[in-house]
């Protein structure tokens, strides 16, 4: 997808000494591996100027941002900063920007093309995980229920929604699937987050069954071409993108009578709630099925499904 960046940044043309400011961005861009990853920092650097100057990123304005001394630089982010909050972005998002804008810099000075770093803006501090309890195994199975297997859509729907549940995938490992990250022998090859190389994980065989069945509906395929693709008529044969799988979610969940909302994220949290539940609150199993790299988060999962906090208020309440 062409992005309001890529339409103003020209590509780099090695043979120049000196790189100009957009050249510099593009190769910073480039050297980003996740697709995810070099989205949400374009998107960054093209808010930025929009919201700092009300005008469209430009060789000029990124030239000027570069030129800009230490306490000027620090200034107009912090100001930026603050137009996200007043904006009541989420915390995380607004720590992508930032982290963008000084990654860039950083990249920058590198090359000795800017003179200051953005060190003394802080980040937002993120509560993580308040709310793990996700929906009822029995919401989630009448879930299982809604696609039409009968058609090529439902069978593919029925295979991502196995996904969610069965491996706790984020809908960006499953937008990054490869036909040939697939093995029907039940194995899978991942991007996760914050990942440069894939890691292959075992899939149940009701998920390899449901894979299986979406490839032979689609009969045309390469090992390179996308696992899932979109059935719509305009993006026919295109990558299925992360806001079509929480669509989908939501349609499925709201057809089965859910009544809070169901994104891909809050079936995750489900699904690790679950295991939880049902292995007695095994945290190492369960950190082999969120692939979660701190023990820490895990542990906010069982708190709150053993509701810890609640127990302990109640029982200073009974001592008054």
């Amino acid at each position: 997808m062409r992005s309001a960046l890529s339409k103003t940044i020209p590509a780099t043309n090695s043979s120049e000494v000196t790189r100009s400011a957009s050249d510099l961005l593009a190769d910073f861009l480039r050297l980003k591996i996740s697709t995810n990853t070099r989205r949400n920092y374009s998107k960054a650097v093209v808010d930025f100027f929009r919201r700092t100057q009300d005008r469209e990123v430009s060789e000029r304005l990124l030239t000027q941002f570069l030129s800009l001394q230490q306490p000027e630089a620090v200034y107009q982010v912090l100001h930026y900063r603050q137009q996200l909050i007043d904006a009541k972005l989420a915390p995380s998002t607004i720590n992508v920007r930032l982290s963008a804008l000084k990654s860039f810099v950083d990249y920058a000075h590198q090359f000795e093309q800017c003179n200051f770093n953005l060190a003394d803006v802080p980040c937002l501090k993120v509560e993580s995980y308040g709310d793990t309890t996700g929906i009822a195994v029995a919401g989630f199975r009448e879930m299982l229920q809604i696609p039409d297997r009968s058609t090529i859509k439902g069978i593919r729907d029925y295979a991502i929604l196995r996904l969610l549940w069965d491996n706790a995938l984020r809908r960006n490992e499953i937008c990054s699937l490869d036909v040939g990250d697939f093995d029907e022998s039940g194995r899978l090859a991942i991007l996760g987050k914050g990942k440069i190389q894939k890691s292959e994980i075992n899939l149940s065989p009701a998920t390899t069954i449901a894979l299986v069945a979406w490839l032979a509906a689609r009969s045309n395929y390469q090992a390179s071409d996308p696992l899932f693709t979109s059935l719509d008529r305009r993006s026919k044969g295109h990558r299925l993108d992360g806001s079509t799988i929480y669509r989908l979610v939501r349609e499925f969940s709201e057809a089965a009578g859910i009544d809070k909302v169901v994104s891909p994220h809050r079936i995750r949290h489900s699904a690790i709630t679950a295991y939880l539940d049902a292995s007695d609150g095994n945290l190492r199993a369960a950190q082999g099925l969120s692939r979660h790299a701190n023990l820490n988060t895990l542990n906010r999962y069982d708190d709150n499904r053993h509701k810890y906090q609640a127990i302990a208020t109640n029982t200073l309440a009974a001592l008054v």
